[in-house]
Order: structure tokens, then C-alpha cells, then sequence
């Protein structure tokens, strides 16, 4: 064992052949070549290139309100609750007297159709203002067409279009329609909490 040891201590392995020699060799006997390969360090790897994430601009922060409060919550409410209640009202009566009719389904439709967007409004969920803007879209189409019919039945009956119609309502209710688009069009506090104005 001892014999083994010593034999191990004075000798080395060749780099080429792998065969064991003498330790003080630097020419292998078996093989000729060198006993000994010259190592060159590697030199690290570079880092991995970072690639760039893509960064959607977004809207500069406006410091003013946030959340669903003031005028905001005031159209949330009223969108939801006021409103629905004031307009399902008349149209039962309206049913009461004259049945159901299309301009009435069409209008319960409307109104349906605003009480899921006042609510989305009021939980701030991401959908709300295409909502909104849809709603938008349709009380102006059907300002615009009871606008059309009501020019078309005063040209029938040759009389002035505000007299005995409904024309002045609806103007009134298109107004006030337009000035809750601008609200949501301008509003800092719209902006604040949606992430977005109309």
C-alpha cells in the first residue's frame, strides 16, 4: 500500500494519451506529445442582452379627484335609480292608455340598457365607458329619428313642428344628454378613475 502511494506521488497522467507517467515529464515516453495542455481561461459570458419591454404611453397624471364621487357619482345615481324610476313610470302609464308600442319598447330598452351602464360606472370596471359611448350613440340616433318623424308629420299636416309634439321634450333631454357627454368628454375626475376620458 505504501508502495501504491509513493508510485502515485512521482508520477502523473498524460494530457494527450492518458496513460501514467513519470511526474517530472513534460513530453509524454508513450505518446511523444506534451504531458501538460495549456488551459486559456474563458472569459465569462457576457450578460444576456435585455430585450426592451414595449411601454404603452399613457395618459399624464392629472392631480384632481378620483374615484366615483361629485358630479360623477350624482350621474351614477341618477343614471341608475332617478331616472329609471321617473321614465318606467311614465311609460306604465303611457301603457295604461295606449298599449305597448314600439317607440315604447325601444325606450325600455334604452333604459335597461342604462341601468347596467350606471352600474358598471359605479364599480369602475374597464368596459364602462364603451358602454357609456354606445349609450350615447344611441339617444342621439333616437333624438334624431323621432326629430325625422315629427318634421315628416308636421309636413303632412302642414302645422308648426312644436305644436303637439313631444319635440321639446326630447330637445330638452338631448341637451342635458350632451352636457354629460362633455361632462365625461373633459371631466379630470372621469379621467382620474377610468384611466380615460370619452
Amino acid at each position: 500500500m505504501l508502495y501504491c502511494n509513493a508510485l502515485y506521488a512521482e508520477n502523473m497522467f498524460c494530457a494527450r494519451c492518458g496513460q501514467q507517467i513519470p511526474n517530472a515529464s513534460e513530453l509524454c515516453p508513450l505518446c511523444g506529445r506534451e504531458a501538460t495542455l495549456a488551459l486559456v481561461p474563458r472569459p465569462a459570458p457576457a450578460a444576456a442582452l435585455v430585450q426592451p419591454q414595449l411601454v404603452l404611453p399613457s395618459l399624464p397624471i392629472i392631480h384632481g379627484p378620483k374615484g366615483v364621487g361629485g358630479w360623477l357619482l350624482f350621474y351614477c345615481v341618477s343614471f341608475t335609480t332617478l331616472g329609471p324610476a321617473f321614465v318606467l313610470l311614465s311609460y306604465y302609464f303611457a301603457i295604461k292608455l295606449h298599449g305597448i308600442n314600439p317607440e315604447i319598447s325601444l325606450g325600455m330598452a334604452r333604459v335597461l340598457y342604462g341601468i347596467v351602464v350606471g352600474i358598471f360606472l359605479l364599480t369602475r370596471r374597464p368596459i364602462a365607458l364603451t358602454l357609456l359611448r354606445i349609450y350615447f350613440i344611441w339617444v342621439a340616433a333616437e333624438a334624431l329619428l323621432f326629430m325625422l318623424e315629427a318634421v315628416n308629420q308636421s309636413l303632412r299636416i302642414h302645422s308648426s313642428i312644436f305644436l303637439g309634439s313631444r319635440l321639446p321634450s326630447l330637445m330638452a333631454g338631448a341637451g342635458i344628454t350632451l352636457l354629460w357627454f362633455l361632462y365625461f368628454r373633459r371631466s379630470v375626475r372621469v379621467r382620474n378613475t377610468y384611466g380615460a376620458n370619452l
